[in-house]
């Protein structure tokens, strides 16, 4: 089979067209493997009639969104012409979604990702307690924490600095009691009204160079506390990402997706 690795601000991920054969909970864990496999963050599937994205993460986990992904995705179908006019629409574990390709060269695109939710049902919370500013108790820590959903659970811990001791309690965090699914994490920096630095640790997975969730309910957060203003640049370890949130806190997220290589993968 044909695939396509790309990559946004470092967050790569192998691109294949859907064949009913393949088990892809395994499947994903094979080509994502850096050593036997071609290696990637994850794995997106494109169905076609009607178009369709399913995300895997490398370790066989089906995702509802990945914020990254879904631009590279995008670029995968507006080359191949499964779009119309400038945008890209198509189903995902989440609902329907739309991609407005803002120029081909470089590619560059924005995701309307919705809405957050921060009800405790939806990020598979245990309690009813307010979790969008709650305080984690990690061995001597306490932890100030924001979480909230745009397609996956994430939390919020703001910071000075990416020296501070509370990012060596990322994977606690990530798996509080609480949290009955487990949460992404994100450490967000404000530098100033207009621009933030991210940094991700993804559940079961650890530390991502980029995470566009992660970056889009950092800049929610932000700006519910009154951080930022209502467009933030967030600056990560390999990229950087355009986030708007309006007043009804519909966010949408503008960045690049770049191919890396091409070629035919056989299985064992």
């Amino acid at each position: 089979m044909q695939v396509i690795k790309m990559q946004c601000c470092g967050n790569d991920f192998c691109l294949v067209e859907y064949n009913s054969n393949i088990n892809y909970k395994e499947f994903s864990q094979k080509i994502c493997n850096r050593k036997l496999g071609i290696g990637a963050d994850g794995l997106i599937i494109v169905k076609t009639n009607p178009l369709e994205v399913i995300f895997y993460s490398s370790q066989g986990i089906k995702e509802q969104m990945n914020g990254n992904g879904i631009r590279c995705f995008s670029k995968y179908c507006y080359e191949k012409g499964y779009k119309r006019r400038n945008m890209v629409e198509c189903l995902t574990q989440v609902g329907r979604l739309s991609v407005v390709i803002e120029s081909e060269d470089p590619f560059l695109c924005t995701v309307n990702i919705g809405t957050p939710f921060y009800n405790n049902q939806m990020l598979f919370i245990s309690d009813g307690l307010d979790s969008f500013g709650r305080v984690l108790k990690i061995g001597s820590y306490n932890v100030m924490t924001y979480s909230l959903s745009l397609g996956a659970a994430q939390t919020i811990v703001f910071v000075d600095s990416f020296d501070d001791e509370v990012i060596k309690l990322a994977c606690e965090i990530s798996e509080y009691k609480i949290f009955t699914r487990g949460t992404n994490v994100s450490f967000v920096k404000i530098v100033d009204k207009n621009t933030m630095e991210v940094k991700t640790y993804e559940y079961k997975i650890g530390f991502t160079s980029a995470s566009g969730l992660g970056c889009a309910a950092g800049a929610v957060a932000a700006k519910r506390l009154g951080f930022v203003k209502n467009s933030v640049k967030a600056i990560l370890e390999l990229g950087e990402l355009e986030i708007k949130v309006d007043k009804k806190e519909n966010v949408t997220l503008t960045g690049s997706a770049k191919e890396v290589f091409r070629c035919e993968y056989m299985e064992d």
